[in-house]
């Protein structure tokens, strides 16, 4: 079985390494974003199981970004699931 990959998308790196050492933690590949224009660009060419993100950042937030998120699975004709 291929090992699982997340995402940590956080403008706090005391927060994204936290979570990020939890996740190695559980055999999970973890890669991260300091930004969500840093997650979308990553998104481009990856495709994580999971993805954690934080909901106020500067710039764009959470919620646009997986607003974002979401209108670029549909044009590809992918799912994304999220959970608040």
């Amino acid at each position: 079985m291929a090992q699982r990959s997340a995402l940590i998308v956080d403008d706090s790196r005391t927060a994204r390494e936290a979570l990020r050492r939890m996740l190695a933690d559980h055999d999970l590949r973890v890669e991260t974003a300091e930004s969500a224009e840093a997650a979308l660009d990553y998104l481009g060419g990856h495709r994580p199981d999971v993805i954690f993100m934080d909901h106020m950042m500067p710039g764009m937030d959470g919620f646009q970004a997986v607003k974002a998120i979401r209108s670029e699975e549909r044009r590809v004709g992918k799912e994304c699931r999220s959970r608040w």
